[in-house]
């Protein structure tokens, strides 16, 4: 029913994305707003687009691609923007709610890729990067890490930004007491020196910060998977669990207790910890990342409603 969005032999791009958001901003003026959050440090924007009014009342937030071989979820955010907007225009509904009605008074803001640097390195290895700069730091990392081919599966693996930074590492939740085991720029791991010591985790946390969201969303992609703990107590807690357990009715996805097992210092346990917003980070494919372009069709099929549970959750 639906047409994919474009996306080349190595995935979706950043120019994929921009060429998609033109025609999005072209098609749907009065409904979508598109600005940028600033720019990466090889000077790539930080798109940021908003659903239904700015001022509302109510917000929530939804993103992709913190992490450079996870660029799939870019593709599925911008699929599931595609399909919300073709429904509301259609008048279509949604549990005898019409998509009119579940944006009043609320906002959707996306930003579909957090890190297009580290996309274009998984994509097209250091080549891709223009600064040079910043190209030989990824050569150098390569090479201590062992990667030689300029496309080969370790560049294929680049889950940080072009500054050898995991950005999923590097917000205020126990970031001091988190030890990364890298202390070091690297392909995946390194918490940084500071938390939101680069451009794009601060300019996650300033919107976030500045918008005030009522629920966030984190795509990742590997694990099928829903995480919402984070330590939370009392009714907080059980608003959290009940969030994650709307999307896994939709999704099918496992809904694991506990959090300490798992690495912290990510955006969902910063907005959980220190705004105490239910934060949820779904993990969307079954296999290693960056997931193959077949599983595509069904990873989409599984996350239609989410939107929509998550904005009726509110």
């Amino acid at each position: 029913m639906y047409k994919q969005l474009g996306r080349r032999f190595w995935g979706y791009t950043y120019q994929d994305l921009e060429k998609d958001l033109e025609i999005f901003a072209r098609a749907f003026p009065e409904t979508m707003e598109l600005k940028t959050l600033g720019k990466t440090a090889d000077e790539r924007e930080i798109y940021c687009f908003i659903l239904g009014r700015a001022d509302a009342g109510e917000k929530i937030f939804l993103f992709g691609a913190i992490h450079g071989r996870e660029y799939m979820t870019s593709q599925l955010l911008m699929e599931q923007t595609a399909e919300f907007l073709t429904k509301l225009y259609r008048k279509e509904t949604y549990k005898g709610y019409s998509y009119k009605e579940l944006l009043r008074g609320k906002a959707v803001y996306v930003v579909p890729m957090a890190n297009p640097d580290g996309v274009t390195i998984s994509q097209q290895g250091p080549r891709g990067i223009r600064d040079p700069e910043l190209q030989k730091q990824v050569w150098k990392i390569g090479e201590r890490e062992g990667g030689r081919m300029p496309c080969g599966p370790y560049y294929r693996k680049w889950k940080a930004n072009a500054r050898g930074v995991d950005l999923n590492r590097n917000f205020q939740a126990f970031w001091e007491e988190y030890h990364d085991l890298k202390g070091q720029p690297s392909r995946e791991g390194y918490k940084g020196q500071a938390p939101e010591d680069q451009e794009e985790s601060k300019a996650l946390a300033e919107l976030t910060r500045q918008e005030k969201f009522q629920r966030t969303v984190s795509y990742h992609s590997s694990g099928e998977v829903i995480y919402w703990d984070f330590g939370q107590k009392g009714e907080f807690r059980r608003i959290c669990r009940n969030f994650g357990e709307r999307i896994q009715r939709i999704t099918g996805y496992g809904l694991p207790e506990g959090w300490d097992y798992l690495d912290p210092a990510g955006y969902k346990d910063w907005a959980v910890k220190e705004r105490k917003i239910p934060s949820l980070t779904i993990e969307i494919g079954k296999a290693e990342s960056p997931l193959p372009p077949s599983a595509f069709r069904e990873i989409l099929r599984r996350n239609r409603g989410v939107w929509e549970e998550t904005l009726l959750s509110l």
